[in-house]
This record gives structure tokens, C-alpha cells and sequence, in this order.
């Protein structure tokens, strides 16, 4: 398998979690959506879209239409939407991404300077900070009473191969 199909791979993963993290927000009970923790919950996952944003328009552009990377208020309804579109995005770039163009680097702007990373870097960054964040909303959705949901890898991978997965004698 070729570096770039990994990554596909890996993105398709990345968009099953969020529909489970999506999901475990929205089994928060009415009662709890008042505590802190359920806004924290919802800052995170608009956090993780702004990200996804953010670094394509890096990326792909100049960098310059950045949106707001900790978004204080996040409305439970604008998130399914937003990720449907973003995960598109993201689709495209990497259907039409080879592997020779993983080394490549790209520039960006950042608080009046300039910085240099690798498409390759930036890809694996992201699959780890999904990882990192979704885990957070799993534990305050725990806390909230809602029903967390396992996103593990090893979970998706079981699902879309179930004759490689046996239990031997």
C-alpha cells in the first residue's frame, strides 16, 4: 500500500470517528448541555473542524482565510454540516494527492511571520490531534452522562475487513 492510500485510509477512519464523536455529543442529556463541560465538548469539536479547515487552506493556498482555531461558542446543529463539508474537501485533496508530492512543502502565515512544514507532516499531525481531542470529548461525555463511543482504530479496521479477523484455535 502506498503512502497516500495510508493516509486515505487513515482520513476514511477519521471520518467515521467524527460521526461517533458527533453522535456521543448529541447523547449528552438536555440536562447536562448547561455544564461547562458540555461547551467544552462542543469547543473541541469545533476546534478539530477549524483545524481541518484551516491547514487545507494552508495547503492548498496562501493561508490567508483562517477561521477562528478555539471558536468560544459552538452550535451543536452547525457541526454536522460543517464537517460534511470539510471532509469533502479533504476528500478531494487526497484523491488527487500522490506520493511523490508528500515531501512537498508548503508555507504559511502566522502572527506576522512565516513558517515552512511538509504535506506528509502535517497529514500525520492531524491524525494524532483527531485522536488526542476526540478522546477528551469521550471523557466529558462520559462525565456528562452521555454514551461514549470507542474510536479506535483497531475497531474500524475489525469492521472493514471481518473475514481478516479471526479468533485462532
Amino acid at each position: 500500500m502506498s503512502a497516500i492510500q495510508r493516509y486515505r485510509d487513515w482520513f476514511e477512519q477519521e471520518r467515521d470517528s467524527n460521526q461517533k464523536m458527533l453522535s456521543m455529543i448529541r447523547s449528552v442529556p438536555v440536562s447536562a448541555r448547561s455544564d461547562a463541560r458540555f461547551s467544552q465538548a462542543l469547543q473541541l469539536a469545533g476546534h478539530l473542524a477549524a483545524c481541518r479547515e484551516n491547514w487545507l487552506d494552508r495547503m492548498l493556498g496562501d493561508g490567508t482565510n483562517q477561521g477562528d482555531w478555539w471558536p468560544e461558542s459552538v452550535d451543536i446543529e452547525s457541526l454536522p454540516g460543517r464537517f460534511e463539508v470539510l471532509e469533502e474537501a479533504w476528500s478531494i485533496y487526497l484523491k488527487d494527492l500522490a506520493d511523490d508530492r508528500l515531501d512537498m512543502d508548503f508555507e504559511f502565515p502566522v502572527q506576522g511571520g512565516a513558517y515552512r512544514w511538509n504535506i506528509e507532516g502535517q497529514i500525520m499531525q492531524m491524525v494524532g490531534h483527531g485522536f488526542y481531542h476526540r478522546g477528551q470529548i469521550a471523557l466529558l461525555v462520559q462525565q456528562l452522562g452521555g454514551e461514549p463511543v470507542d474510536t479506535d482504530y483497531l475497531y474500524w479496521a475489525f469492521q472493514q475487513q471481518p473475514d481478516r479477523w479471526k479468533r485462532l484455535p
